[in-house]
């Protein structure tokens, strides 16, 4: 999709753009991510490493209950941002930083798939994860689609999670409430009062992991994922218009990983480099069926201590160099299979982190009504780990 700006300055690529969309927007919306109990971490950085914004339970910031990550690339700090009007579709949403990696222009809502767009909160102790808006208030109505991604980053396996919306009043959170013009809603503004993720469009309501894990393929994904050729990962996720509250995870993921991953527990795999690129996406091959030993954790290399299996139809590559499909049936790597992935540059061991990471799509709606709020220029979306 073409875009009326296609080419802007630099500075606003690399920051000048996040101050404009904090201070010129219209009254009656959320104006910007109140940072007051954020740490960005200060630059400069180095180009696909992952750095925090780090989220304080106080604007005193000595406790931390999480962090809003990105990796730096086209993804920049803080790692987070609202467009209040995206240059193509003049519509709203909560998304990441940076600038559209397909034509340089600042991110927006309606770029491309797989362009980078979820923003990305990591939980680190199983206690509450605050996240601050700042408002505008006046008798206008917004429609906030938020694009995120959720990350099991504790020492626990997490059951789920719950978010409420609600106000910090003199430190302590309180909930918001029905009909005080804050909350979960329909992509047309009206706010849910019980409904679930079985119901609703995925981009309206859903919580899944990547489609490379499992998934039949789509218009926006050619190849089947890799664990599950049928059906994607997911959590049936519960909303009211102030609550959003998981219920069970899927089957297939509960029965070969049990509750959601942490990072620390993921299992490791072998993924097959075919750009050459060790920066970009890499195709997931076979996994380590078993405990896999690190040797090396900035190059990440090691050694499985069980069978190295994959989930596709045949291990290694087809007549026309492209990885088999997935059948979905566990079976061993070959032994010859192995030895050549070994000795060559282009498979690479590495960590599964998407069975740690959770896709979350929801809307905000915020109202004039927000002048009788506790707070009216903030409210607070809280984020609890469900153990």
């Amino acid at each position: 999709m073409s875009r009326t700006t296609v080419v802007r300055k630099l500075s606003m690529l690399l920051g000048v753009s996040l101050l404009f969309a904090a201070t010129s927007v219209h009254a009656g919306t959320i104006t910007g991510w109140d940072m007051s109990n954020v740490t960005v971490t200060p630059g400069p950085y180095t180009e696909w490493v992952t750095y925090p914004s780090i989220l304080y339970t106080n604007t005193s910031k000595t406790v931390s209950n999480g962090v809003i990550s990105w990796k730096e690339t086209d993804v920049k700090a803080p790692g987070m941002k609202i467009v209040n009007a995206d240059d193509v579709t003049g519509l709203k949403c909560i998304m990441t930083t940076g600038y559209n990696p397909y034509d340089y222009s600042d991110k927006m809502c309606s770029d491309p798939l797989q362009s980078s767009k979820r923003w990305k909160v990591k939980g680190t102790n199983g206690q509450p994860i605050d996240v601050y808006f700042t408002t505008a208030v006046d008798t206008k109505v917004s429609i906030y689609n938020s694009m995120q991604k959720l990350t099991d980053g504790d020492i626990k396996k997490w059951k789920g999670f719950r978010a409420e919306l609600g106000f910090l009043v003199n430190g302590v959170f309180v909930k918001s409430t029905a009909l005080d013009g804050l909350g979960f809603s329909s992509k047309k503004g009206k706010y849910f009062t019980t409904t679930s993720s079985a119901v609703q469009p995925a981009e309206v309501l859903s919580a899944v992991f990547a489609q490379g894990l499992a998934g039949p393929a789509d218009a926006n994904h050619p190849s089947t994922g890799y664990f599950d050729p049928n059906y994607r990962f997911d959590y049936l996720l519960n909303a009211t218009e102030d609550t959003l509250d998981t219920g069970l995870i899927s089957s297939n993921y509960y029965a070969l990983f049990g509750d959601w991953n942490n990072l620390t527990s993921v299992p490791w795999a072998y993924y097959y480099d075919a750009d050459d690129n060790i920066n970009t996406d890499n195709t997931l091959m076979a996994n380590c069926d078993g405990n896999f030993v690190v040797t090396d954790p900035i190059m990440e290399l090691g050694y499985c201590e069980g069978t190295w299996v994959t989930y596709r139809s045949q291990a290694g590559l087809d007549a026309n160099g492209l990885p088999y499909p997935s059948d979905g049936i566990k079976k061993p790597v070959p032994a010859e299979v192995l030895a050549a992935w070994q000795s060559d540059r282009l498979y690479l061991t590495g960590p599964i982190e998407d069975l740690a990471n959770l896709g979350v799509n929801y809307y905000i709606t915020v109202n004039g009504t927000n002048s009788k709020w506790p707070t009216p220029t903030q409210f607070v979306m809280r984020f609890y780990p469900k153990y």
